[in-house]
């Protein structure tokens, strides 16, 4: 039986600097909040949460601060390579 070769995984494309990570992690704040479904207290990112319990999660638009848009996810696929 002879088993197929999987192609190497591509290297991703941007390399996070320890400098950049920093600042990505400066920039979010964990927060607590009672859950509004079965008043479970609930701790999320910047103001969103999501209830572990019942599920409940509260309206994207309520968090502290925008989200960032598809253009600065560095998977987007419209990214250019290098950039």
């Amino acid at each position: 039986m002879t088993r197929k070769k999987h192609p190497k995984a591509a290297p991703a494309p941007h390399t996070r600097t320890p400098a950049a990570a920093a600042g990505f992690l400066a920039a979010q704040e964990i927060t607590t909040t009672e859950c509004r479904g079965c008043g479970s207290q609930v701790s999320g990112v910047n103001g969103r949460y999501a209830c572990g319990v019942c599920g409940w999660t509260n309206p994207w638009h309520e968090g502290h601060q925008d989200l960032p848009t598809a253009e600065a996810d560095p998977d987007w696929p419209g990214r250019k390579r290098g950039s």
